[in-house]
């Protein structure tokens, strides 16, 4: 059985010497996952969404063992602890099996339209092939980042997530990804599949967020995460990209990374 903690607002419950929020107050979407099947280890990234949320919420992290900062627990508790609920809230609905891309009627939509056609169906096999590989193990918003730059007219443009009118709908969500995806097994998956098209997707770190643009490669190469290692890669992934979507709205960010002929 589960050790229980008690704090004041919240009996805790303990999960491999880990606080971890109960699975009754997680967000409705996990009670979901956590009884199905479409996914490998349901039941822990359950596990994994409590003891986030746990640790978010109650300043585990930053106040178990810095006294001197006990005058900033109420407010850190309510900043992160607020971010970290929503972080929770949109992997558990990203998750769920009816939020993944039908990848057959992408592929149709893109061969009715002759913009671009050979580029954009190769994006869209570099997609399913990930799939193929991955399936349920990562959530929706994985695929749909990479699918996303078939909704522009250019599919090579590169626009900055936080400064760019038409992505603030989707910044937080896909930025978490591919700041995620520098997991560094997995990233080498992504490279190694989108290789063999001719492509890479670029993803510039730190305020240079800017959304994945498609470049040529040259040089395609092989790659598969070792089975030993697939659950292992997957689970730090997702504990990245929980981090990422928290941590988005801290992060501040200026224009004056993408401005062109500065006049200062």
């Amino acid at each position: 059985m589960p050790s229980v903690t008690t704090t004041r607002d919240l009996i805790l419950t303990t999960i491999n010497g880990e606080p971890a929020v109960p699975l009754e107050y997680l967000p409705e979407n996990w009670q979901r996952i956590a009884q199905g099947s479409w996914m490998t280890e349901p039941i822990v990234y359950t596990a994994m969404a409590q003891v986030f949320l746990a640790k978010n919420q109650h300043g585990h992290i930053l106040f178990l063992e810095r006294p001197e900062t006990k005058h900033l627990k109420d407010a850190y508790r309510e900043g992160n602890g607020q971010l970290a609920w929503e972080a929770v809230s949109h992997y558990g609905e990203a998750f769920l099996p009816e939020n993944y891309p039908d990848l057959q009627q992408i592929r149709s939509e893109v061969q009715a339209n002759n913009v671009q056609k050979a580029e954009r169906t190769a994006l869209v096999n570099v997609v399913k092939e990930l799939f193929d590989e991955l399936g349920y193990d990562v959530p929706a918003t994985f695929y749909w980042t990479f699918l996303h730059p078939l909704q522009r007219s250019d599919l090579f443009a590169v626009r900055s997530f936080r400064f760019s009118e038409q992505d603030l709908g989707i910044a937080r969500q896909f930025d978490a990804i591919l700041h995620g995806g520098y997991v560094s097994m997995l990233r080498r998956l992504i490279d190694s599949v989108s290789s063999r098209y001719g492509y890479f997707s670029e993803h510039g770190c730190g305020c240079d967020s800017h959304l994945a643009k498609i470049k040529r490669c040259d040089s395609p190469f092989d790659y598969k995460i070792p089975a030993e290692a697939r659950r292992k890669t997957l689970r730090a992934f997702f504990w990245s990209i929980m981090e990422e979507y928290m941590l988005f709205e801290q992060r501040s960010a200026t224009r004056l990374v993408y401005a062109d002929n500065l006049t200062l």
